[in-house]
């Protein structure tokens, strides 16, 4: 019985514990978009975009800057949500590489359960 609890806990439950960080790395990334959101970085905001036919240069100037200020802010706000996805991404590995050594330890506490006595008794 003991011996099928470490066999499991050494070889399913890592497997399934990887699982559930791909599945949550997944769920964040579909959540986000973001494939779509580095598809279309440098794409005018809201697909706002203007256009004018047989309008005078002044007016085609306008637009012009219009146009552009709406593909800074686009970039800008994309520029940002990418960034702040990919700063999720990096903690969860962070916390999944932390809980595998946790997990991997963790069957092993109680060897160190008579140090710790042994060093709270004397202090």
């Amino acid at each position: 019985m003991v011996t099928g609890f470490f066999r499991w806990w050494y070889s399913e439950g890592i497997v399934q514990s990887g699982q559930i960080v791909l599945y949550a790395v997944n769920r964040i990334t579909d959540f986000f978009s973001l494939p779509i959101l580095i598809k279309t970085w440098t794409a005018p905001w809201k697909d706002d975009r203007l256009a004018a036919e047989n309008a005078s240069l002044s007016d085609q100037v306008k637009i012009l800057e219009l146009n552009f200020a709406s593909r800074v802010v686009g970039f800008l706000v994309r520029t940002v949500v990418i960034a702040v996805v990919l700063l999720i991404l990096a903690v969860l590995i962070i916390l999944a590489v932390v809980g595998l050594a946790i997990w991997i330890l963790v069957p092993f506490a109680w060897l160190l359960l008579p140090a710790v006595a042994v060093i709270v008794s004397y202090q």
